[in-house]
């Protein structure tokens, strides 16, 4: 890795690939915010030596989900991030990043951008039917020609998907979700990074600890 992370950092990366997808589950359950519980550096989160970089604007708190389309981790944890996105906080910008540690990576991450600038609003659901595609269906999208054909069956043109295909706004983002991946160290998915600088995810969590309570911890620590 071009960026490294601290000792405990790599520690606790180690553990947690015992349970989430690593380059070439368990899912946490929460019913309120952790206002009161102090959880531990090391353990339930680890502090990034190096900060990622974040698009939330001045006044909110960015989490950020570091996941790959082909890890079965990940399709697991969306019915917690769905939770998540329906009880966070008002200051907590949420920001969806694929990591790029392989080629098959990255080319679900042109997947996840030409998805997001297709389908902007989220109404077409189109993040959860990628995921559907590959997990529930077993279908494979790994070229450019099988991205034009699921997203025409999604109602869009062809002309639309190759618009986004040459965009200089795709390469831009793609650019990003590297630096992010570079630069946070991570070893697996999926991974959770608040303010740019605190990792967590259900690989992290022990008995009695629970996601969504230690996001919120996070998000108003200081």
């Amino acid at each position: 890795m071009k960026y490294a992370v601290n000792v405990l950092l790599a520690t606790t990366l180690s553990l947690g690939l015992l349970s989430g997808c690593m380059a070439e589950s368990t899912t946490a359950t929460s019913t309120a915010a952790a206002a009161t519980t102090n959880y531990t550096n090391g353990k339930q989160y680890a502090t990034l030596s190096a900060s990622i970089p974040t698009q939330a604007p001045s006044n909110q708190v960015e989490v950020t989900e570091i996941f790959w389309y082909g890890c079965p981790h990940c399709y697991e944890l969306e019915p917690t991030i769905n939770e998540y996105l329906k009880t966070k906080p008002a200051n907590v910008y949420f920001n969806r990043v694929p990591a790029t540690l392989g080629e098959k990576w990255t080319f679900h991450a042109k997947l996840f951008y030409v998805g997001k600038m297709l389908d902007s609003d989220g109404s077409k659901g189109i993040h959860t039917k990628i995921f559907d595609a590959l997990h529930k269906q077993g279908r494979r999208i790994d070229n450019d020609d099988a991205i034009k054909r699921f997203f025409e069956a999604q109602g869009f043109t062809a002309a639309q998907v190759d618009t986004v295909l040459k965009s200089m706004e795709l390469q831009t983002s793609l650019n990003y979700a590297k630096e992010v991946t570079n630069k946070s160290g991570i070893q697996s998915v999926p991974s959770l990074i608040v303010g740019g600088k605190y990792l967590t995810g259900p690989a992290m969590m022990s008995e009695g600890s629970k996601l969504i309570d230690v996001l919120n911890y996070l998000v108003n620590k200081k």
